[in-house]
């Protein structure tokens, strides 16, 4: 991974308060568009990080903040959508385009484009961890851990093309999944654990055994050709993870012991 070179922007009028000071933005490549952003910040850019220049006083910081964390969500946005379509050899200033942001402003988030790549991941992968949190601290444990299973595998099949385009063109993004998938499996657990606690769910599974019957339906979902087999597929799994008396007879006559 080879990141992209930087070069210094124009200094800040002395009269800029330190604190606003924008960083160095580094040059955009030799194909790209002339971009003010990749020149330094210009008086009334938009997506510049510091004041406008040749004007009195400066944004107050929240309000640089917040333009700050728009510019972010605006290139994730636009990353997925460029990405999912054209596969993650897109161009970068393509989704700046379509993000309605200057090239050095991307830059200035995401310095290559295995960093932009690695935030969509965490950017699916954090609030499916708040999600399961939710649910951990729903008031009724089995319709919680269901409701869960049907939004995890919806959003799992969302992200699914992008994930494997980005698998196929041999980006390595382990380091970036891996934390947020042992932290929503360590959550998942609890809230399995607690609805098999409350008798909603039978006590014979492991949450290793619902996440790999999800990763097989996720996979059919993806090669059906009906859009609703997704639903049907999370209701079988659901109605079979059910506990009710015939199963758990069953379960004490084969022997077979509950998971520790």
């Amino acid at each position: 991974m080879v990141p992209l070179v930087k070069s210094p922007a124009p200094a800040m009028p002395d009269s800029s308060p330190p604190a606003f000071s924008a960083p160095s933005p580094p040059r955009a490549p030799p194909d790209a568009a002339p971009d003010t952003d990749a020149r330094g910040p210009q008086a009334g850019d938009p997506h510049s990080l510091g004041p406008p220049t040749g004007e009195p006083g400066a944004p107050h910081p929240h309000a640089l903040r917040a333009d700050a964390r728009r510019n972010r969500a605006a290139i994730l946005e636009a990353a997925e959508a460029v990405f999912s379509s054209a596969g993650p050899g897109a161009p970068i200033d393509e989704v700046a385009r379509r993000a309605g942001v200057g090239v050095g402003t991307l830059y200035r988030h995401f310095p290559t484009k295995e960093d932009l790549l690695g935030a969509l991941v965490a950017a699916h992968a954090e609030p499916l961890v708040e999600a399961a949190q939710d649910a951990l601290r729903a008031r009724d444990p089995g319709p919680a851990l269901f409701g869960l299973i049907r939004h995890l595998a919806i959003q799992f099949v969302r992200f699914r093309a992008l994930a494997d385009a980005i698998a196929a063109a041999g980006i390595d993004l382990q380091s970036s999944k891996a934390a947020h998938s042992d932290q929503l499996m360590a959550v998942f657990a609890e809230v399995l654990a607690r609805a098999q606690r409350a008798g909603a769910v039978r006590g014979d599974v492991t949450a290793s055994d619902v996440t790999t019957v999800m990763g097989a339906l996720c996979h059919a979902q993806a090669v059906s050709r009906d859009p609703s087999s997704l639903s049907r597929y999370v209701d079988l799994l659901c109605d079979g993870l059910r506990a009710s008396p015939a199963r758990r007879r069953t379960t004490a006559a084969s022997g077979t012991p509950p998971p520790s």
